[in-house]
């Protein structure tokens, strides 16, 4: 017994009986005295921690986040003037984004993350010390709403106030002040627009606990077809792709208006009043006059595509033709018209005929509902990044 307590008191071993002292005097015996003293380390270590759960907003934020931030991997200067990375981190590595950054795709998903939990979370339970009480749903659009405009934004603002006062009701606070910030350079923007409906909705709508909607549309969707290589204006077929894209949009939104074969050249005979066919502006302008609410965005990804085609609307989309799948080449582009999706790709009615993702270059002229892949089709539309894709987003 003396042996034993002398070699193994360290561990706080416990031999009272005679049989117990037996087993801890032979188990010596059997050990090296390097061994023993392993053996005893490891028995008085402290047990492991298990690493916290994070909290069930989390994952709620940043999938409302992610549906409206653009994702770059190399460093930009955001519209503030700020050098930013990834999904608009100015900090990493502890020290400022500066020109020349890149990151991969994961480094920007957790920059976000901890953003998300330690900056605008901390934050938002600092102005608001109840919400930590509040469904996660309430809290994941409150912090969408803060990574939006800022934790200083939302701390003046009425929303804040009225919900830090409120003994209930806060689903109509929310759904009276949220609709006032979408506004940027004195202008209603329609993705503010967008934004603050779906905030909205997350705030008042458990989304586990929503019932599965039926499909509104069909997938594709059926939208009439237009080649631009059939044009009747002069000096135009070969550069109307933007045009003929929008008009196959406009002809499922406003399906009276165009009509016939030639419902393209309609559109752009219109749009010509506005400016030339390779100018956004003109288009979005061309499709006001058609009582169609529309805006470029710059940072569109696949869920855009989807959510727009599960809407009913097709989505025209800018992207490289030329070059290879692997090197495309950003001298020019073209348009084409997204009127469905699957798991593997995308449904598009291509004005210009069947393009060869891979080598680049036209197999044929038919290019009616065609399944483009997101393997290939993908670094051709999304050539910055997860969020870098041209769309023109419809509103009807």
């Amino acid at each position: 017994m003396t042996k034993t307590i002398q070699l193994l008191d360290a561990a706080n071993f416990h031999a009272d009986l005679p049989h117990q002292i037996a087993a801890w005097n032979w188990l010596q015996d059997q050990l090296t005295a390097e061994q023993l003293a392993e053996f005893a380390e490891i028995y008085r270590a402290e047990p492991e921690q298990k690493e916290a759960l994070p909290p069930p907003w989390l994952d709620q934020a940043l999938k409302a986040i992610k549906r409206f931030e653009g994702c770059k991997l190399k460093s930009y200067l955001c519209p503030a003037g700020v050098w930013s990375i990834g999904w608009g981190s100015t900090n990493y590595l502890g020290s400022p984004v500066k020109e020349g950054d890149q990151i991969n795709q994961q480094w920007a998903d957790d920059l976000l993350r901890n953003s998300v939990l330690n900056n605008f979370g901390a934050g938002l339970f600092k102005l608001l010390p109840d919400a930590k009480q509040w469904p996660s749903h309430q809290i994941a659009a409150l912090v969408s709403f803060a990574y939006n405009v800022g934790l200083g934004a939302f701390e003046e603002s009425t929303l804040h106030k009225r919900l830090k006062v409120s003994t209930g009701n806060r689903e109509q606070i929310v759904r009276e002040e949220m609709p006032k910030w979408i506004h940027g350079g004195g202008v209603v923007l329609a993705g503010l627009e967008r934004r603050r409906a779906t905030e909205i909705d997350l705030f008042c709508n458990d989304p586990t606990k929503l019932k599965a909607k039926p499909p509104r549309t069909t997938n594709p969707l059926r939208v009439t077809y237009y080649s631009q290589r059939d044009s009747t204006i002069p000096g135009q077929a070969s550069r109307m792709c933007f045009s003929s894209s929008c008009a196959m949009m406009l002809s499922k939104l406003r399906p009276e208006l165009l009509g016939g074969k030639f419902g393209d050249d309609v559109y752009l005979r219109r749009l010509s009043a506005f400016g030339d066919t390779t100018e956004a502006r003109a288009h979005i302008q061309t499709l006001e006059s058609y009582k169609v609410k529309a805006e470029l965005m710059l940072d569109a990804d696949w869920q855009t595509v989807e959510e727009q085609i599960d809407r009913g609307i097709p989505v025209p989309l800018g992207f490289y033709h030329h070059g290879t799948v692997d090197n495309p080449s950003r001298d020019g582009g073209h348009w084409l018209c997204a009127i469905g999706y699957d798991d593997a790709g995308i449904f598009v009615n291509d004005p210009w005929g069947d393009l060869d993702l891979v080598a680049g270059h036209y197999v044929s002229q038919d290019g009616k509902g065609l399944h483009y892949s997101r393997k290939n089709f993908g670094p051709r539309w999304l050539a910055d990044g997860p969020s870098s894709g041209w769309a023109i987003i419809a509103t009807p």
